[in-house]
């Protein structure tokens, strides 16, 4: 026997668990070194099963089962201190199979509030390092046990996860909730039901899209649950207990430090076995009851539970139902024998989205987008005009996500780009050049999935240098200037060497903003706007490169953040060069009150910098490394969503509109007017949101209902479920509608669908009812053979048949008495002469039998009327309900979007407050009354906007 075999056989013997991770009260993550040692002598391929769940619920006994020996012990009092995870390695070594590895996760916080969060490390290594992720609780199957599971919510704020093209490459594994001591009753009639379709009733529930059930929902999707498809490092080789362990490693480290896990393409599928096999779900961990469990059972657990490693599962996950897409499922487990049936209680349902319509409506919403590099954005043309390339446009209108978006600005050849690629993730994408020679040309753009924000899309925007000599022209340098700050939500100005005078005087571009950009279309008098730049500013960050200096004041240690306000504090003097710089000094205070700085050491030596894009991390000085690392951090965690006036959030289709909108202004040579400019934003996305919620409504009807509809009611139910979805739709994506022009189009336009199905559905049930009739007719004897004595009571005994069966008959539709009515009125005649010809009968006797037919015609008038006006009343019902409807939604609008206003508001007046007192320590009096009229202003306006909401009570209604 080798040396490696022996040792491992060594490190094998003992079947007891071993602590694999532990988690301190400091958050500090340690390894256990002997547990990688263990690890590190598993060459086989690995099957990772953890578990995760309350005390006192079961775990260890279900570890056991798969174990298929007690090596874990059961309802232990004896609890660790710290949250930690025991890891068993299966002995089976001398098994073709991969090698079975359980981890079992201690001291679960089941406190709501979870006291310093010390479980939550614990819970995110539990959940990337396996293959099969088992939470395990006690009691119903509820919604709030599964909401329990806390944790899982701050799983995006621990790790970044990749973009994911398609199921095969999610990084997580399959989740599955075993519900332990509870007894569904499975049989509804002879439908016999799977736990799954208890967990339908409970997701379904889900109320608050923020929620630990609604985020499980989001992390785990369907074709997961589906097949337990293999996954392999990207050279297509089986992980091995070695390189487990490494992985475990780097996460606990990052979890110490409280960076986020970047799951990047050594991480992404590392955790489950290449296997050629179509393996079955492990989610099927059939488990019987204790009432029901055999001896024989008891005494070989292992088999009850080899499923979930074997995968003999045949059947896919059950939907979760309308209120969450089919593309996201969970498996729920219980205690008991799972019954063969399958009971799909939503596939017959047309009240609700389906999942394909929501799966779809999703794409079309626009998901996040993943560049390989960067595209030009606008171009500098060789003759100096600005041009929008029309291929980022069509990228940035394929996003509805909200945007946000960083724009970095100085002097060319400054290191600008270097620093995009950081924030890209990459080593190389902006080109950075090795020469004096400007590389970058206009404006270049970079989507990349936010990460650490989800459902947002990083924007990153690289400009060409400023002051390039080649170029000669300075109102082309404005222009760009001017540009990246109209796009962006954080602005970095980058720049060399210290924050002294001459680095002030450079950001002249600054002083000349407002000669470039106009705020309002009419004409106001400066001191009246220039608090409304504030409003569509982004934040500012400077950027210091190849800082040497100590960052001290008079000899006193400072921040970055102090350096930079101590640079841009005004000089006492009144002379013409101090009035020059303190003008650049109090544009950028004015403008940009929100400010940040960070000094970066020189990254390399002089030599290396030549080819600073091919060195790697550890060829760079190491306090750049990590000046670099808290500028991405900060950019990451703190850089806002995109907002223009009013706190409307930006997507990546309305950013395309401002560039094209402010590029065509400059191109004209006008000044861009931002208040023109969301006017005309507001115009274009207000048509497309009216055109595209049609067209949803429309689908949607399109795929819901099925013509012809048994009631009215039918119809209307359904039409209520698509009106709410595209007035959501709308509501969304529309904004400034003031005198709500466009959504009162969109209730016209849903209106006229609405009264054509109802139309269409009309003419389907009287087609149909006219065919049931002739159908019927054709049964009965020909006209002549009534013609006889006696002949008319069996004509009216037939006819009476006829009519009992047109009644039993199902589906007629919101027209059967209708068509009903009109078939006897047309008999009615046929029975007069039929009458007339039975000569049995006296005149007595027909005299009775015409006032009987004449009473019954008028009974079958008055359904036919009744049912008419039914269906009328029940349209004119849904007339106001939909104007209800309309009205609940504009109102919940309105109420956003005046908090956003406000909220906004309150921020530009706190930021002219702040500025006030700084200018009072200052020493500059004249100053600070010149800003006291400006924050008086700003006050009147917030309380006549306040006094206006409250008169309006709520906002206005449409009829």
């Amino acid at each position: 026997m080798c040396t490696r075999e022996r040792i491992e056989k060594e490190m094998m013997a003992s079947e007891d668990p071993i602590w694999l991770a532990e988690c301190s009260a400091m958050g500090e993550v340690r390894v256990n070194r002997e547990a990688l040692r263990a690890l590190g002598h598993v060459s086989r391929p690995l099957r990772v099963v953890s578990i995760f769940g309350p005390r006192q619920s079961g775990k260890s006994f279900l570890l056991n089962l798969l174990a298929g020996s007690p090596v874990f012990t059961v309802s232990s009092s004896d609890f660790p201190k710290d949250p930690r995870i025991c890891m068993w390695i299966s002995p089976d070594e001398d098994s073709p199979e991969p090698r079975l590895v359980l981890l079992d996760t201690e001291v679960f916080e089941e406190d709501l509030e979870m006291e310093g969060n010390a479980s939550c490390p614990m819970f995110t290594l539990s959940l990337l390092l396996s293959s099969v992720f088992l939470y395990n609780t006690r009691g119903p199957v509820t919604l709030d046990k599964l909401d329990q599971l806390l944790h899982v919510t701050m799983l995006t704020n621990q790790v970044s996860f990749p973009p994911i093209n398609g199921s095969d490459e999610s990084p997580l594994p399959e989740f599955v909730w075993c519900v332990r001591d509870v007894d569904l009753e499975i049989d509804m009639g002879d439908v016999e039901l799977l736990p799954a379709d208890f967990l339908d009733s409970v997701l379904n529930d889900i109320k608050d899209q923020h929620s630990p059930a609604s985020t499980i929902c989001k992390l785990f999707p369907r074709n997961r649950m589906k097949m337990s498809s293999s996954k392999v490092h990207p050279d297509h080789g089986a992980v091995s207990g070695k390189e487990l362990g490494d992985i475990l490693e780097q996460f606990a480290d990052s979890l110490s430090r409280g960076s986020c896990i970047q799951l990047d393409s050594r991480a992404l599928g590392a955790f489950m076995v290449e296997d050629d096999q179509d393996l079955a779900s492990p989610m099927d961990l059939d488990i019987p009851t204790k009432k029901q469990r055999t001896m024989e059972e008891t005494m070989t657990p292992r088999g009850s539970c080899t499923r979930v490693l074997r995968g003999d599962m045949a059947e896919t996950a059950t939907p979760l139902g309308g209120s969450v897409s089919e593309a996201h499922r969970v498996k729920v487990e219980t205690e008991m024998p799972l019954g063969s049936g399958r009971h799909d209680a939503y596939s017959h349902s047309h009240t609700a989205p389906s999942a394909t319509w929501r799966e779809g409506r999703a794409l079309a919403e626009g998901g996040p987008v993943d560049m390989k590099k960067p595209v030009c954005l606008i171009e500098n043309m060789k003759t100096g005009e600005l041009q929008v390339n029309q291929e980022a446009l069509n990228i940035l209108g394929s996003i509805r996500q909200p945007v946000v978006v960083v724009s970095i600005v100085g002097m060319y050849r400054t290191g600008k780009s270097y620093l995009m690629n950081r924030l890209a993730g990459k080593d190389t994408g902006f080109s950075l050049g090795s020469t004096i020679q400007s590389e970058t040309k206009g404006i270049w753009m970079w989507c990349v999935p936010h990460p650490c924000k989800n459902d947002h899309t990083l924007v990153l925007l690289d400009t060409e240098g400023l002051g390039d000599v080649e170029k000669g022209d300075q109102k082309n340098d404005n222009w760009i200037f001017a540009l990246a700050v109209l796009l962006s939500s954080t602005f970095v100005y980058n720049s060399m060497g210290t924050i002294n005078n001459e680095a002030v005087m450079s950001l002249h571009y600054v002083t000349e903003l407002t000669e470039h950009i106009k705020v309002k279309s009419s004409q106001e008098k400066e001191e009246d706007t220039s608090s409304e730049y504030v409003r569509f500013f982004p934040a500012f960050v400077w950027a210091v490169r190849d800082f040497s200096l100590e960052l001290e004041i008079n000899g006193n240690p400072v921040t970055a953040d102090q350096y930079l306000e101590n640079s841009l504090k005004l000089k006492q003097g009144h002379s013409k060069a101090v009035a020059i710089s303190n003008d650049a000094r109090e544009c950028i205070r004015n403008y940009f009150p929100c400010r940040k700085c960070f000094v970066f050491d020189r990254p390399a030596s002089k030599e290396n910098l030549k080819s600073l894009e091919k060195l790697k991390q550890s060829d760079l000085h190491p306090d750049f490394v990590k000046q670099a690392s808290d500028f991405c951090n900060y950019i990451f965690n703190c850089s806002k969503e995109k907002t223009i006036k009013g706190g409307i959030t930006v997507t990546g289709s309305l950013l395309a509109n401002l560039a094209v909108t402010y590029v065509d202004a400059i191109r004209s040579g006008r000044i861009p007017c931002l208040e023109n400019a969301v006017l005309a934003l507001s115009q274009i996305e207000n048509s497309t949101a009216v055109e595209e919620a049609h067209a949803l409504y429309k689908t949607l009807l399109g795929e819901l209902l099925q013509l012809h509809t048994e009631t009215q009611e039918e119809l209307s139910s359904i039409h209520e479920v698509c009106l709410k979805e595209a007035l959501e739709f709308y509501m969304k994506r529309s904004f400034k509608d003031e005198d709500q022009a466009y959504q009162r189009g969109l209730m016209d336009r849903v209106k006229a669908v609405y009264e054509a199905k109802c139309q269409e559905n009309d003419s389907i049930s009287q087609n149909h009812c006219v065919a049931l009739l002739m159908q019927l007719e054709d049964d009965m004897d020909t006209e002549e053979s009534y013609m006889k004595p006696g002949g008319y009571n069996q004509y009216r005994a037939s006819l009476d048949d006829l009519i009992q069966s047109y009644r039993n008959t199902p589906g007629k539709g919101v027209k059967a008495e209708q068509a009903l009515e009109e078939f006897l009125k047309e008999k009615n005649e046929r029975s007069k002469i039929i009458l007339m010809a039975d000569k049995s009968l006296s005149a007595q006797q027909r005299q009775f039998q015409e006032e009987q037919a004449r009473a019954e015609m008028e009974r079958h008038r008055a359904e036919a009327a009744r049912e008419h006006q039914r269906a009328l009343e029940r349209r004119l019902e849904d007339m106001e309900r939909a104007r209800k409807e309309n009205q609940r939604q504009l109102e919940d609008k309105m109420a956003r979007e005046q908090r956003a206003a406000q909220e906004e508001h309150e921020r530009v007046l706190n930021q002219k407050l702040r500025e006030q007192r700084a200018l009072l320590q200052e020493g500059f009096d004249d100053r600070t009354r010149q800003l006291e009229v400006q924050i008086q202003n700003l006050q009147r306006t917030n309380e006549s906007q306040q006094r206006s909401r409250r008169s309006r009570g709520g906002g206005c209604v449409l009829s």
